[in-house]
């Protein structure tokens, strides 16, 4: 558990310093989006390449992005009709919330941090499922409510936006050189060792440099409505896992995953959606927190390392 604390506290820290370099001029948020592009043409495909390519693979692991799915799902579908009395742009943004979590700049160095890179994996194929949902669910409800077209989006188009995603590009090398044992030098695995260790303390900064609070009173009531649905999914699935999957790295890793916050997309996808991006953001902060605290509760109480 000394390993945890300090991972967490770590992990705070940066935080808190990507959010004071922010605060005081050092850098503003559009820097930071010129951050975030470098780190996902960059580090993360480095890191899927690493934690994918030399992993036991097994049957189980591909049951991980149906969970991911059908909590989306689940989820989506309850605010869809939670939210139904309510103006069109306020509804959109408050039912794209429901669905997407934040695995790859939240979840992965957090799991990377407490159990190491060989948990990734476990992470690595849930995210599959998120990107699934966050370009197959978020991205159509929030054109639905839009009003642009029918809300149709089109399964070639998804397929195309998921896979040349660079972190899934990454996982799709790092498992076609595990699955076929394709030879690659020490220095190629030690290059891109070095990457993938720089993610970690980078996206951490990112997420600090993010960081914000700008709470409308008025609309909180719903924004409470939509993370109390969304925690209470989590924790469901959190008692299923911790009951019915048998103690291991997996089950661990994956009451983690349940519990992640809201996935940073929506705050784009609101932008280009015309919706109200404050509300968009504060969601994805308070979330922030109360997935923070909720980790740190749950790896202590279960015991999980």
């Amino acid at each position: 558990m000394a390993q945890a604390n300090a991972t967490f506290i770590i992990t705070l820290a940066l935080i808190l310093m990507g959010f004071l370099i922010k605060k005081y001029n050092f850098i503003s948020e559009k820097e930071g989006k010129v951050l975030s592009k470098f780190l996902m043409h960059t580090t993360f495909p480095a890191l899927m390449i690493i934690s994918t390519s030399k992993v036991k693979l097994e049957p189980s692991l591909f049951l991980l992005p149906i969970l991911c799915v059908a909590m989306g799902i689940i989820m989506i579908s309850v605010a869809f009709y939670l939210f139904k009395d309510l103006e069109t742009k306020l509804r959109g943004v408050l039912t794209m919330g429901a669905g997407g979590l934040n695995v790859g700049l939240f979840g992965f160095p957090l799991i990377e941090g407490i159990w190491g890179t060989e948990a990734l994996v476990f992470a690595v194929m849930f995210d599959i499922g998120n990107t699934i949902m966050t370009f197959g669910g978020v991205y159509p409800v929030g054109s639905y409510f839009a009003q642009r077209g029918d809300g149709k989006f089109p399964i070639s188009k998804l397929l195309l936006r998921v896979f040349t995603l660079p972190p899934v590009t990454g996982m799709v090398i790092g498992l076609s050189i595990n699955i076929f044992s394709i030879p690659l030098p020490d220095i190629a695995f030690d290059f891109l060792g070095i990457l993938a260790k720089a993610n970690k303390p980078l996206v951490l900064l990112l997420m600090g440099i993010y960081l914000s609070f700008e709470l409308n009173k008025a609309q909180m009531k719903y924004m409470s409505q939509i993370l109390f649905l969304r925690y209470l999914i989590g924790g469901i699935c959190v008692a299923g896992i911790y009951f019915l999957v048998p103690p291991s790295l997996m089950q661990s890793v994956l009451i983690v995953l349940v519990i992640l916050p809201l996935g940073m997309t929506i705050l784009p996808f609101s932008d280009e959606f015309g919706f109200d991006s404050r509300i968009a953001g504060t969601m994805v902060n308070i979330s922030l927190l109360i997935s923070f605290v909720l980790i740190w509760l749950l790896v202590w109480l279960l015991h999980l390392v």
